[in-house]
């Protein structure tokens, strides 16, 4: 390490930071965090620069020593619409910040989205870009670390220094050429809607119709996919496990089909844990009967290639993008994906209208795509109906 780090485990040096980080003009941010056994991710660290001040914060033992949250200070920090967060592919960090802030950063520029919008490389990891940006070849041997065990190492705390005095490092670069090519405000919109989806709730009712193959169901199984869908991650939340903790989506798919009536049934589920079964066959079962006694759900649910027109929609979307791409000089790509189109087509032809009004925009009818991909993709539809 080149340059010196504060350690942070004290309500007091924490407040004495942010107060000091206040005159900063931007704050490269990091999270460290464990997610293998649990739903909710675990956070194990936070790591900012501001100005030449390096700050290596513990939530663990700040939490330890406060009946409140020990990190208060920081996330009004974070909050402040004036401050700009530099952020690399910050797609779980913009999720574990929106749980313990009760809200997201007001201003994020996420590097790696800046990177690709100034033609550098799409998905460009951190340890590419900084190799392309600094000549500089990071060191590797931390990333897969355990951030919650104390005391963090020497060479925990060094990585994870590292990778935001490199982020301050680029950031200037990146930002000089986006305002040469007009693009910051882009990168801004894109940054902000990538924290947003992170933050967006989905209700439970309303998951199923995201199940990759809920197309497989009758409608009868359809209405108990319903409800097993939901009673699963309501139960991974209350556990605090991951949702393939719980029941894989092809053990939840096979339940649904089958609709067994006992625990006994439940047992002969293939790969379907008798752990879950000892604790949660009541409640499985209880979800089973719901979706019975709820009725058949009679939704149009087809495998996204067996849409009628679907090459044809899905060629005339991407030529829309390709249009848009041109327009703004940034890789078609980056307007919309196959995923994304797909996810728009799944949203006009599956989704129902009552769901719509409950449930987050796809990408290509919200933010900057929205507003110039929304009304033409919906002119396509109407015409092949």
């Amino acid at each position: 390490m080149s340059q010196s780090y504060q350690l942070i485990t004290e309500p007091a040096a924490l407040l004495a930071f942010c107060q000091q980080a206040q005159q900063a003009e931007f704050l490269a941010v990091d999270t460290e965090f464990v997610r293998t056994r649990t739903y909710y991710a675990k956070l194990g660290l936070v790591q900012v620069q501001a100005d030449a001040q390096i700050a290596l914060i513990d939530p663990v033992a700040l939490h330890a020593d406060s009946e409140q949250d020990g990190l208060a200070p920081l996330w009004q920090l974070f909050a402040d619409a004036k401050k700009t967060l530099v952020i690399h592919a910050g797609g779980e960090d913009y999720e574990i910040l929106n749980l313990h802030m009760g809200t997201l950063p007001n201003a994020i520029f996420d590097t790696q989205i800046a990177s690709a919008m100034l033609g550098d490389g799409d998905a460009l990891g951190y340890a590419a870009m900084i190799e392309q940006h600094l000549g500089i070849e990071l060191d590797k041997s931390q990333s897969r670390t355990d951030w919650m065990q104390r005391p963090l190492a020497p060479e925990q705390l060094d990585y994870a220094a590292a990778d935001v005095l490199h982020l301050s490092q680029v950031y200037p670069r990146l930002l000089k050429r986006a305002q040469e090519q007009g693009k910051l405000e882009l990168i801004l919109q894109e940054s902000a809607w990538q924290a947003e989806k992170r933050a967006q709730q989905i209700p439970d009712t309303w998951l199923f119709l995201y199940f990759g193959n809920a197309w497989q169901c009758d409608p009868e199984q359809l209405s108990v996919l319903r409800e097993l869908v939901a009673w699963r991650i309501q139960r991974a939340r209350d556990a605090d496990l991951p949702l393939g903790f719980i029941a894989k989506d092809h053990v939840l798919l096979d339940i649904a089909r089958r609709m067994p009536s006992s625990k006994g049934q439940l047992h002969s589920i293939k790969e379907l844990s008798s752990v879950t079964v000892r604790y949660a066959g009541e409640q499985m079962l209880a979800a089973i009967r719901r979706g019975q006694d709820n009725g058949p759900l009679h939704l149009k649910l087809q495998r996204i290639n067996d849409i009628r027109g679907y090459k044809i929609l899905f060629n005339k979307v991407k030529a829309l993008a390709q249009e848009t791409a041109e327009a703004l000089d940034i890789p078609p790509a980056l307007v919309a994906s196959r995923r994304q189109i797909n996810d728009v087509l799944h949203w006009c032809v599956h989704i129902p209208p009552q769901a719509q009004h409950e449930l987050p925009l796809p990408d290509l009818f919200a933010s900057w795509r929205g507003a110039k991909l929304k009304a033409p993709i919906e002119a396509l539809m109407k015409e092949s109906d």
